[in-house]
């Protein structure tokens, strides 16, 4: 199957993915607050179940898509979305809301980001990275085409109007794409087997610095409108420039696609990881007022978020290979998607209780903390 059919239908559907489970509470949430009976900012615990199950489940999903192939996957991923957008339309309560964020976290198992990069594995680790970094620029757009989308579809029908549609585009539209252009399984496919059912110590390291990174990355992201504004700028401004963070993380995997080459994964990885240290603590010692300091901050640590989010599936590839990249990727990983669902609800008291001033340095000490286990990961047979 030529890759770039492959690449550019695991672009769409990971678009539709994302923008339709991680993004739909940012522009639905408070329409289905109020039927729900949620409290405000109830929707977005949706996010942390979805993300925690998926975690949870990512080693199970992993050794099956060894075994049994991206395509079956991930066509099983979209129905689990479907099925989950359709009980969430219907939901009456928040128990229903519940089992419907626990179907979509089976989905976004089996058909988000860590399946798509196990389907990008099977192409061969020759320009891997360059592919990876491709769907992790389509994927960054997911937000840009989606809200538009929902937020029509709301203003028309309704907010379950708008979570049916978006389970009948899973179908219609995913659900083709995934079965006619994700790669099956080669004939005789096995999951690998790993000595003593555990990773590598080196894999092992680097799933530490992945899930320490992602942690205090995952915090940074959620608040960062709550950062810019404890800096002292004014909601507006702040609203607008943390906006910026987005189109800062495409700009850096367009960068990294198109010449990021030169460098190996890991050296990337690693000047990101020292990058966004700078960027955390440069609003606390610069002699810089807010208006010149927040959005350098928010700029530069975009730049470096949007590079560790193509490195992280790229240095694997790079300490392991392709072989088995499911099965290995499901057990890094998980801890790395756990961290992802809880850091926002984590970071948010610290905030308020310490300040801007402290919850960044403690953040800045957090990804020196992961640069300093990926060099051990590097270094480690």
């Amino acid at each position: 199957m030529r890759p770039g059919l492959v690449l550019g239908a695991l672009g769409v559907t990971q678009i539709l993915g994302w923008g339709t489970a991680y993004f739909l509470p940012g522009v639905l949430g408070p329409a289905m607050e109020r039927d729900l009976g949620l409290a405000p900012g109830g929707a977005f615990l949706g996010i942390l179940i979805m993300l925690g199950l998926a975690g949870a489940l990512a080693p199970m999903v992993g050794r099956a898509i060894d075994r049994h192939g991206a395509r079956l996957a991930m066509v099983c991923g979209s129905f689990a979305f479907a099925a989950g957008l359709v009980l969430l339309a219907g939901a009456q309560n928040s128990a229903q809301a519940l089992i419907a964020c626990l179907v979509m976290g089976l989905a976004a198992a089996l058909a988000l980001t860590e399946a798509a990069n196990a389907a990008i594995a099977t192409l061969g680790a020759e320009r891997a990275r360059k592919r990876l970094g491709l769907l992790a620029l389509a994927s960054g757009l997911s937000s840009a085409v989606t809200w538009p989308a929902l937020a029509a579809l709301e203003a028309g029908f309704g907010w379950r109007g708008a979570v049916l549609a978006s389970a009948a585009v899973h179908l219609l539209l995913a659900l083709p794409l995934h079965l006619f252009f994700v790669p099956a399984a080669p004939r005789g496919a096995r999951p690998l087997r790993l000595p003593g059912g555990r990773l590598p110590a080196r894999l092992r390291w680097l799933s530490a610095a992945f899930t320490m990174q992602t942690l205090m990355g995952s915090a940074i992201l959620a608040n960062m409108v709550l950062l810019v504004e404890a800096l002292g700028m004014e909601r507006g401004s702040a609203i607008w420039w943390a906006a910026l963070v987005g189109p800062a993380q495409v700009a850096a995997r367009l960068l990294d696609v198109v010449g990021g080459g030169r460098f190996s994964a890991v050296t990337m990885a690693s000047a990101a990881l020292l990058l966004i240290p700078f960027a955390l603590v440069l609003p606390l010692v610069a002699p810089l007022g807010v208006t010149i300091a927040a959005p350098v901050f928010v700029l530069t640590y975009g730049l470096a978020s949007g590079i560790m989010s193509v490195m992280r599936p790229a240095c694997l590839i790079e300490l392991h290979g392709t072989e088995g990249y499911a099965t290995v990727a499901g057990q890094v990983m998980a801890p790395v998607t756990g961290a992802m669902a809880l850091a926002p609800a984590l970071f948010a008291p610290l905030l308020f209780a310490l300040g801007a001033e402290a919850a960044l340095a403690v953040a800045a000490v957090g990804v020196l903390g992961a640069f300093t286990l990926l060099r051990v990961a590097a270094r480690s047979g």
